[in-house]
């Protein structure tokens, strides 16, 4: 049991492809390793469409399965992470249709659901004044801006995995991200807080 414990704390350094390759021969124990390594972000993609936290949880669960089932078929065209986000944002568009529940959440809702520990920039946001002022400026983009800022910075998908996610050209993409950013700069001013 002990060895098992150390086996699978040493695997949490490994690269996704390896640890797919472990699944793959059987290795289950790196199954809950990625996971950990890819929860956060399937539960943020799947919050774009769903709010219900059970849901979610169902989402995330039918996703890994799904995955799971299709590993053997994965062609790695595309980032372990992204692939999975893709899954996930069907499974939630079919609980959707089925639930008739809105696509896209407020923005208020969206803010509520976000950690703690915002960074935009490399900007650590320590002190909660400043927190609250990036809540408050985050607030009044757009949700799909939103989306697009929290994909880009705090979740470090490139403009093709967002692409990917979310079904919009790279052009759209990179507009949303000019925008969110003009947009924060000018509302983070009077705070002096600078988003380059």
């Amino acid at each position: 049991m002990k060895k098992d414990a150390q086996a699978n704390h040493s695997w949490k350094g490994l690269t996704d492809e390896t640890l797919i390759c472990l699944v793959l021969s059987g290795r289950t124990e790196a199954c809950d390793i990625l996971l950990q390594r890819h929860e956060p972000l399937l539960r943020f993609v799947i919050r774009r469409y769903l709010s219900d936290p059970e849901m979610i949880q169902e989402v995330i669960h039918d996703t890994f399965l799904r995955a799971l089932r299709a590993l053997p078929g994965f062609r790695r065209e595309a980032k372990f992470s992204t692939w999975l986000c893709t899954i996930a944002a069907s499974q939630a568009i079919n609980r959707l249709r089925a639930r008739r529940q809105p696509a896209w959440e407020q923005p208020e809702e969206v803010l509520q659901n976000w950690e703690d520990d915002l960074y935009i920039n490399g900007l650590a946001l320590e002190r909660q004044e400043t927190r609250q002022a990036l809540r408050q400026a985050i607030n009044r983009l757009s949700p799909k801006d939103t989306t697009a800022i929290e994909l880009f910075y705090f979740h470090e998908q490139s403009i093709t995995e967002i692409s990917q996610i979310t079904g919009w050209t790279a052009t759209t993409i990179k507009s949303r991200l000019c925008r969110a950013r003009q947009r924060l700069r000018t509302l983070l001013e009077p705070y002096n807080i600078h988003s380059n």
